[in-house]
C-alpha cells in the first residue's frame, strides 16, 4: 500500500476569471482610444475656429482700410 505525502489537485480557478480580465483589458484600450480621439477632435475644432476667424477677417470688407482715391488730371487742379 502506497501512501501519498500530498495530493496534487488541479487549480480551482473560476472559469469566468480569464474572460473578465480580457474584457477589462479590452475596455481599457477602448477608453484610451476614445480619449485620444476626443483630444484630437478638440484640437481640430480649435484649428477650424482659428481658420474661420482668419477667413472672416480677410474677406470682411468693413475690416479692411479704405482705399485711397487715385489722383487724376481731371479731378485735381494742376500744380503749375
Amino acid at each position: 500500500m502506497k501512501t501519498r505525502l500530498f495530493k496534487i489537485r488541479p487549480s480551482r480557478r473560476r472559469p469566468g476569471f480569464t474572460a473578465i480580465v480580457i474584457l477589462l483589458a479590452l475596455l481599457t484600450v477602448m477608453v484610451m482610444l476614445v480619449m485620444a480621439n476626443t483630444a484630437a477632435l478638440n484640437r481640430l475644432h480649435q484649428e477650424v475656429k482659428g481658420m474661420e476667424k482668419h477667413q472672416i477677417q480677410r474677406l470682411d470688407p468693413t475690416s479692411q482700410p479704405p482705399m485711397r482715391p487715385t489722383q487724376s488730371a481731371t479731378n485735381q487742379p494742376s500744380a503749375n
